[in-house]
């Protein structure tokens, strides 16, 4: 089936969308509903002075399990929008828990007196009656709904936030943990749809509440997100969650009786309780969970303080892996890319300085150059180490080199105080060819332990093939440009040829040059030296490339000048040897066959410089070469040139 475009998925995901929206909508519409029709019921008991029929009381309680369900899918569309870090989340959770605290105790002191004369406390306090639950005053309702309100909300998002913690690293299983803990404290809640409040549960409410707390005991050891934290987030975790823990305990998560919640919002638990029992056990299992969740969170933080330092060197070296992976596929220049490779130990954790050497394969030398340093000068290491020695051993192992007592080494000329205690040297090998070495050195004596040996030895290997593709970039972008080079001295070439033909009656002539190679040292070109006279020259340089295109070039000159000054063919090679002889290196000759067309005398005089044979073709189509003598022009600087010429 063929993937479908960008501009195809966005109509998808925006219909998508807007059909989420749509649903939080829906459901927000439902929730307002049902809450509402809580109220009407409550003021319909306090304006009765009695409480509905049985069906009526059962019907209001669904309507309020309903309306709190989707206020959770609601809420769990607003939290679940995005991922945040622990230490928000656990934010996000006090926050909502000061929120607590504020509406609560405003919420209670609302409506003039609370204490009413007659009642046994707790209920004193609330206005409700015990046994039915009808407000004896308006403010009652007004108190319930809005207490219940917010502890339910609290309970919601206590939930939701807790499970980004709990499903980190997430798992099937972990999944099917979480969700059966929250569909459990759900069921446990709706066994008591129908009891009163204060009444002791049954034996199928204690297993489901037993049940519970199992899947509330594992999904509290749930605790991955604590290994990925550095120090200061521990720390920040810490705190956040003993504040967390002292808020569930002390009563804020249900604003039960505790002292302080007794303290805060006289009477709020049980607001909660009457408004709903079934909902009020819900939230009271949600706060439980959280005292747990904090409590184990607390404990394995301050467990995990000590190991902070070994997970911020492994996150230095996943960054510096990263980093290189990225060199990989990517060249800078050279000075950028040695930089990031020598400081890359130091980066990962595992030494505390680092030098980079690398052999020069455009001279060809044998002794590696040293390029990079980190943390430490590289004056400094040419005065302590002998890289050379300790680099030609790791080119003949090809394996890494370990200095345990750096200093007791004869190529080491460190002392203690000078940084260098243990050393490694590990070569940097592409395509089975060592390009370089890393020296890494730690101020201590055996301080390399075999995971810092390993990591080092990645990052060599992924160094490597960095300064391989590096180089390999270097020598395409060579090839590149002389290909261009080779190209534009071509165009030059074909521009030195003649461009036309010259006509004269009676004469037929043709002329073509294709060069084996971009640019070669083949010349050919026409001079009128009269009316129905005609000088004629083909050339040969010695050699291929843009040198011979030099050369041909510098040979056109002459031609163009000289052979309207010399009367003969042997005159005019004479002249272009003096004139050439001094500018051709000692290895270039330049062979040519110069000859002048007289249409009036009807004869072709040729002279011959080292070229090949001449070729003529009578009318009978016989073939005869023409072998006159003579050498190369360039290749005699005395007289045996012109002793050797013939017309």
């Amino acid at each position: 089936m063929p993937s479908r475009t960008k501009q195809e998925l966005e109509p998808v995901a925006t219909l998508e969308k807007n059909k989420s929206r749509g649903s939080v909508v829906l459901l927000s519409i439902l929730f307002a509903v049902c809450f509402v029709l809580g109220i009407l019921y409550h003021l319909f008991e306090w304006n009765t002075g009695a409480t509905g029929p049985l069906s009526l009381q059962l019907a209001s309680q669904a309507v309020l399990v309903v309306g709190y369900t989707s206020l959770y899918f609601v809420l769990d569309h607003i939290y679940h929008a995005s991922r945040s870090r622990p230490a928000k989340i656990l934010w996000t959770i006090l926050v909502a828990g000061s929120v607590l605290f504020a509406v609560g105790s405003v919420a209670s002191r609302l409506g003039g007196p609370s204490v009413l004369p007659g009642l046994e406390a707790p209920y004193n306090l609330v206005g409700l009656d015990p046994e039915t639950g009808i407000p004896f005053v308006l403010a009652s309702i007004f108190k319930m709904n809005v207490l219940a309100l917010t502890q339910i909300t609290f309970a919601f998002i206590l939930l939701l936030k807790l499970q980004d913690l709990v499903l980190v690293k997430r798992s099937k299983v972990s999944q099917r943990n979480w969700f059966a803990m929250v569909g459990l404290m759900a069921i446990t809640g709706l066994t008591f749809f129908s009891s009163r409040p204060g009444s002791s549960p049954g034996e199928i409410q204690i297993i489901a509440m037993i049940v519970t707390v199992v899947f509330m005991l594992v999904n509290s050891f749930r605790l991955s997100w604590i290994v990925f934290l550095s120090f200061k987030e521990k720390i920040a975790a810490i705190g956040l969650l003993l504040l967390l823990g002292l808020m569930l305990f002390l009563g804020v998560g249900a604003l039960n009786e505790s002292p302080i919640g007794g303290l805060i919002a006289p009477g709020a638990a049980s607001y909660l309780a009457m408004y709903s029992y079934s909902i009020s056990y819900f939230v009271g299992l949600a706060t439980l969970f959280g005292v747990l969740y904090s409590t184990t969170g607390f404990l394995s933080l301050l467990f995990h303080l000590p190991t902070s330092g070994e997970f911020t060197q492994r996150a230095g070296e996943r960054a510096t892996m990263q980093s290189l992976a990225h060199l990989v596929g990517q060249v800078f220049d050279a000075d950028k890319l040695y930089a990031t490779i020598a400081s890359a130990p130091v980066e990962a954790g595992s030494a505390h300085v680092s030098w980079l050497a690398v052999l020069d394969f455009k001279s060809g030398s044998l002794t590696p150059s040293l390029v990079s340093a980190h943390r430490i000068e590289l004056e400094t290491v040419e005065n302590l180490v002998d890289s050379k020695a300790l680099f030609d051993e790791v080119v003949l192992s090809k394996t890494y080199l370990h200095l345990e007592h750096a200093p007791t080494d004869h190529r080491v000329n460190a002392k203690p105080g000078d940084g260098i205690g243990s050393l490694l040297v590990t070569p940097l090998i592409a395509r089975n060819e060592v390009l370089g070495a890393l020296f890494s050195a730690k101020e201590v004596i055996r301080g390399f332990e075999g995971d810092d040996i390993q990591t080092i030895g990645i990052l060599s290997s992924q160094a490597a093939v960095a300064i391989d593709n590096a180089r390999l970039f270097e020598q395409q972008v060579e090839r590149e440009r002389l290909a261009r080079e080779l190209s534009i001295a071509r165009e030059v070439q074909q521009k030195l040829l003649p461009q036309k033909i010259p006509a004269l009656p009676g004469l037929s002539i043709a002329a073509s040059s294709v060069s084996a190679q971009e640019v070669g040292g083949d010349y050919y070109d026409f001079v009128r030296l009269g009316e129905r006279k005609l000088a004629i020259i083909i050339g040969d340089v010695s050699g291929k490339g843009t040198s011979a295109a030099f050369y041909m070039a510098e040979m056109q000159g002459v031609f163009q000048s000289v052979s309207r000054l010399a009367p003969s063919p042997c005159d005019f090679l004479n002249h272009a040897n003096t004139a050439l002889v001094h500018s051709l290196d000692r290895n270039v000759f330049i062979s040519v066959v110069y000859g002048v067309l007289d249409l009036d005398k009807e004869e072709f005089v040729v002279a011959r410089a080292g070229h090949c044979p001449i070729a003529s073709v009578g009318q009978a189509r016989a073939a005869t070469y023409i072998r006159s003598k003579g050498i190369g022009l360039g290749l005699d600087r005395g007289t045996l040139f012109r002793e050797n010429l013939e017309e």
